[in-house]
């Protein structure tokens, strides 16, 4: 792929919608739509499968079983082979040409480009829900993460994993199937939130208005019972003068 991959620091709004991430929202949106059936079915057997092999399969114990396994062979069959011939084995001898096997780089780079621009293309689309750039969007993340973090109190990880699964590629067609009638549901129920909001609203604006009048009221007691005037000006207070002690009178003797 020679198109440069752009930075994640510089994508705009207008970029995400681009030729490079068109092709992953029409690819996500056919896999979840079922627009091809052996495609999606395909996707769908296999995430369930891998589901189920990471729970009950321990990966990195087959694979080191099948490394000493294959390891061990290799010996024997070297060994043998070093017996027979009274020279290199059969294993050792098996390049010929002595060239080891290299994965090309004109194979790895359009693979890194097209990874890098999945990671692009995942990381815009989390970015438009965080800044709530499509709202209804954003709320449907809201409402799947709260209703996770409850559930996941309840029910493992793993069982939440395959429910997530089977909602992702279930709930798509049966929203293209009925989308009238769940839009129809969705205006009902929007239109009873805001009512509910609403009302909300002027209570909670009632109750802060009151609750602030009683405030005011309890301040102003405390304010009168320390002695303090409201919207007067201090008294100034008068310090004491100094008085001059009297002189001491002496007693006149009587002749």
């Amino acid at each position: 792929m020679s198109d440069s991959i752009p930075s994640t620091s510089s994508v705009t709004p207008s970029s995400s919608v681009s030729p490079q991430f068109t092709k992953y929202k029409a690819c996500f949106y056919d896999l979840l739509t079922w627009k091809n059936l052996y495609f999606s079915g395909g996707a769908f057997a296999g995430t369930l499968v891998a589901l189920y092999l990471f729970k009950y399969v321990n990966v990195v114990k087959l694979l080191f079983n099948f490394a000493y396994i294959a390891l061990g062979t290799a010996i024997a069959v070297e060994f043998a082979g070093r017996t027979i011939k009274g020279g290199p084995g059969f294993v050792s001898s098996f390049r010929g040409s002595g060239n080891y096997f290299v994965i090309s780089k004109e194979v790895v780079d359009p693979l890194f480009n097209e990874f890098t621009v999945l990671v692009n293309f995942l990381l815009i689309e989390f970015q438009q829900i965080v800044f709530v750039e499509n709202f209804n969007l954003t709320v449907f993340a809201f409402v799947v993460s709260y209703f996770t973090y409850i559930l996941v109190h309840y029910v493992s990880l793993w069982s939440l994993t395959v429910f997530g699964v089977i909602v992702s590629f279930s709930a798509p067609p049966i929203y293209i199937k009925f989308q009238k009638e769940i839009d129809a549901q969705v205006a009902v129920a929007t239109k009873i939130v805001d009512e509910k909001t609403g009302e909300l609203k002027v209570l909670a604006n009632e109750y802060f208005g009151k609750s602030a009048g009683i405030a005011k009221g309890y301040v102003n007691e405390a304010l009168d019972k320390v002695g303090y005037k409201r919207n007067l000006p201090p008294v100034p207070v008068v310090e004491p003068t100094a008085t001059e002690p009297a002189p001491k009178t002496v007693p006149v003797a009587a002749e």
